[in-house]
């Protein structure tokens, strides 16, 4: 037996993103041109892009998903997994088993080894091509903030484009359906797929803005940051009030279908979350009663 557990939106789910932002503001005032300074003094740009970034993303992907998946294993403290969305005893036949964790650390390693670091370097390659180059400016805040802005919203966009293609038929049935083994999602999901969808879906969407705008390195590590927090917990299966919203996605690996975009603007635009919606107005309904 299943049971979905839905949690409205509230307006602290955005608290982590705001505080991490004002203390990367603080350092790229306080500290940010003397770092730069130092780090292009003791290595080049392709090092620090390719090396000391696709580094930069590993531990924090892993130090940020090992919690979660020790939260799922031992189911304490209770403090935290009274957030978990689904609540499961027995899958429905339909559904494959649950995955091994071994598989899944398997095709996770083998997509952030062969897929993202490549991907890399490939986009590193274009913006040099394009003038790239260690002498990038670093960014005053209201820059940082519009380049931000514009960061999340070609994602969106982008990672709607493609998820929402993804559950056509052909691509669900040869790529997509990968993704889907896991019903009730645990963190590190966001990477088990298929290596093309992790070219297409994942890793497309996240760079391309990084190609257009050409932002200083230190605001791609923080792009890089709040992206892999972002996907881990909106595919952890909990519903943190102090972190990224996390339920529609939830609800999309319960469904296999609708809530599509990366922070659901692209949704509410094509009207791709009604089903989710649906139930939001009933726990309103429910509740007021």
């Amino acid at each position: 037996m299943r049971r979905f557990h839905y949690y409205p939106q509230l307006f602290i789910n955005n608290i982590t993103l705001l505080v991490l932002g004002l203390i990367f503001l603080v350092f790229l005032e306080t500290k940010g041109a003397a770092a730069w300074h130092w780090l292009m003094q003791h290595m080049g740009l392709g090092f620090f892009v390719m090396v000391i970034g696709f580094v930069f993303y590993l531990v924090a992907f892993w130090v940020l998903a090992i919690p979660y998946l020790l939260l799922d294993r031992f189911k304490k403290p209770f403090s935290l997994y009274q957030y978990k969305i689904q609540e499961i005893s027995e899958g429905p036949k339909r559904y494959r088993p649950k995955i091994p964790l071994s598989k899944a650390v398997a095709r996770v390693l083998f997509n952030q080894f062969l897929g993202t670091w490549p991907f890399l370097a490939f986009i590193y390659i274009l913006m040099v091509k394009l003038g790239y180059t260690k002498n990038v400016p670093i960014p005053t805040w209201w820059v940082f903030l519009l380049q931000l802005t514009i960061l999340v919203l070609i994602e969106d966009i982008l990672f709607f484009a493609a998820h929402h293609t993804m559950h056509r038929k052909y691509f669900f049935k040869n790529f997509h359906w990968v993704h889907h083994e896991y019903r009730e999602s645990i963190a590190i999901a966001t990477h088990y797929v298929h290596y093309v969808e992790h070219i297409v879906g994942n890793l497309f969407p996240v760079f391309i803005g990084v190609l257009i705008l050409q932002p200083h390195p230190f605001v791609v590590l923080f792009w890089i940051l709040i992206v892999v927090l972002n996907a881990l917990h909106t595919h952890s299966g909990y519903a943190f009030p102090w972190m990224a919203y996390s339920v529609h996605h939830d609800w999309h690996h319960y469904h296999a279908n609708g809530s599509y975009s990366a922070i659901g603007l692209m949704d509410k635009l094509f009207g791709t979350d009604q089903g989710f919606d649906r139930m939001g107005q009933e726990y309103k309904e429910n509740h007021q009663k």
